[in-house]
């Protein structure tokens, strides 16, 4: 009997830990840091976006113009994409984390001033206590498929989580292929996560 709680006991943790790997949230720190110039210009071609695959599966971008320099990281087999927007100086303005489909700003923002000084930390999670793991949870009960990893362009629909505050009040939506011809649109309650509504509408694939 104690063999047996003991196996029970070990699978539980190892489950656990398991699930806590596969959705853990890419590391931002608050450090001060400044724009690959050198690396953005040994790599680029003809298009001004500069997209890379990394030897550990990740995959990165960069965009430079006059006003602004961007960066993005997605790690491998990730919902999570490390994001820094820099001044035309170089220096960093801001990082944080996105979802890698819809784009919102997830967890602690970090913000600073053209001389690098750390000026802000914006806390994008506080007003939403339906989280944006129970939002992961919910797509798995209801058998909404996700995207991991970086989500390219011309590769068909993916499903996207955006975020807002409507009526001073959080919600969440989620639009997802439903059937080959339908996307549905769920919007949720970002404290209580209670579907709000369920509209579908004619996908068309061009």
């Amino acid at each position: 009997m104690k063999k047996i709680l003991f196996f029970l006991s070990l699978i539980i943790v190892v489950s656990c830990k398991s699930q806590n790997k596969k959705n853990r949230l890419p590391t931002v720190d608050h450090k001060f840091e400044v724009f690959d110039l050198n690396k953005y210009n040994s790599k680029m071609n003809d298009s001004r976006v500069l997209r890379e695959k990394q030897n550990d599966g990740g995959y990165i971008e960069m965009d430079k113009d006059n006003t602004y320099c961007w960066f993005g990281y997605t790690p491998y087999n990730s919902l999570f994409t490390i994001t820094k927007v820099y001044y035309p100086n170089g220096n960093i303005k801001s990082k944080g984390l996105t979802n890698n489909t819809g784009g919102i700003q997830l967890n602690i923002w970090y913000e600073f001033d053209e001389n690098g000084k750390l000026i802000k930390e914006i806390d994008y999670d506080k007003p939403y206590k339906f989280t944006f793991e129970d939002i992961l949870k919910f797509c798995e009960k209801e058998g909404i498929p996700l995207t991991k990893g970086p989500v390219l362009q011309s590769t068909g629909f993916h499903t996207t989580i955006t975020r807002r505050i409507e009526k001073e009040k959080p919600v969440w939506a989620i639009e997802w292929r439903k059937k080959s011809n339908v996307l549905e649109t769920i919007t949720l309650d970002g404290m209580t996560g209670k579907v709000i509504s369920r509209i579908e509408s004619e996908y068309i694939n061009n």
